[in-house]
Order: structure tokens, then C-alpha cells, then sequence
């Protein structure tokens, strides 16, 4: 996993950040103004680097209707998106932690630094692309509570 450190830690320095420490699953989270993106072991040979889209919001079951109708929205563009622009990042929903997100993984090896680097700097233009666009029809999303 020093390959994951070191990676970390010249995303840190390129972003004028401390580098954090991990959480529970390992994953380093990296906040750049409102925009979060995460760096993480995925699996043994792998590192996953996720970009928070946002939070659908704590009262899950209340307010389905409305998470059900951003999700098909965003569905919709992400289709168009990648018929004209095909993207590395996977779009996707976190179930678990109730979060739209962005991910994409490399294999652990010598080139991963310059990947992070690279990724992360795509990855947060997607994330600044995805934000504005979700709430262009949803101007609550990902406000704490909110959905």
C-alpha cells in the first residue's frame, strides 16, 4: 500500500493539503472547497478514487419519490453524456451511504501517482459538472437532511 501513500500524499501537496488520516475502510477522504473526493484500497491489487456527487438526503424512505425522480434524471444525462463523450468515471449509487458518486480504480503499481493526479483533476471538473447540473432541477440536493 505505500504506492497508495505516496500517491496521497502528492495529491495533497498539489492541492495545498495536509494529508488525512484514513477512515474505517481505509479511504482517505480529500475535501477540496465543497467538492469530496475519496482515495482508497479497492480490493488487494487495486486503489479506487471516489468523487462525491452528493447525499439523497437522511430521511430515505420519505422522500423516495422525489430521490427517485433526480436519480432518473441523472440517468438520463449520464446516457447522453457518454454517447457523446465517453468518461473513465462510473456513476453510481451508494445505497449504503445513501451517495450519487463517481468512482474509477487503477492497479496499485508504480504508475499510480501520476494516475491520482491526472483522475483527481478529471474527476473534480466531473464533480463540479455533475453538481451544478443536479441542482439545476433538485436545489436542495445534497444539503444535510435534505434530498
Amino acid at each position: 500500500m505505500n504506492e497508495l501513500k505516496l500517491a496521497l500524499t502528492a495529491l495533497c501537496e498539489e492541492l495545498g493539503l495536509e494529508p488525512p488520516e484514513a477512515d474505517a475502510r481505509g479511504r482517505y477522504e480529500v475535501r477540496v472547497e465543497e467538492l469530496v473526493l475519496r482515495l482508497g484500497p479497492w480490493g488487494k491489487t487495486e486503489v479506487v478514487l471516489e468523487g462525491v456527487i452528493g447525499n439523497l438526503g437522511r430521511n430515505a424512505a420519505g422522500a423516495w419519490e422525489t430521490q427517485q425522480e433526480v436519480l432518473r434524471q441523472v440517468l438520463t444525462w449520464n446516457i447522453g453524456r457518454l454517447k457523446g463523450q465517453p468518461r473513465p468515471e462510473i456513476l453510481s449509487f451508494d445505497e449504503e451511504e445513501n451517495l450519487l458518486l463517481l468512482w474509477r480504480t487503477w492497479p496499485l503499481d508504480e504508475r499510480l501517482t501520476a494516475a491520482v493526479l491526472q483522475g483527481a483533476e478529471e474527476m473534480l471538473n466531473e464533480l463540479e459538472f455533475w453538481r451544478s447540473k443536479i441542482l439545476s432541477v433538485a436545489p436542495t440536493f445534497g444539503q444535510e437532511g435534505a434530498s
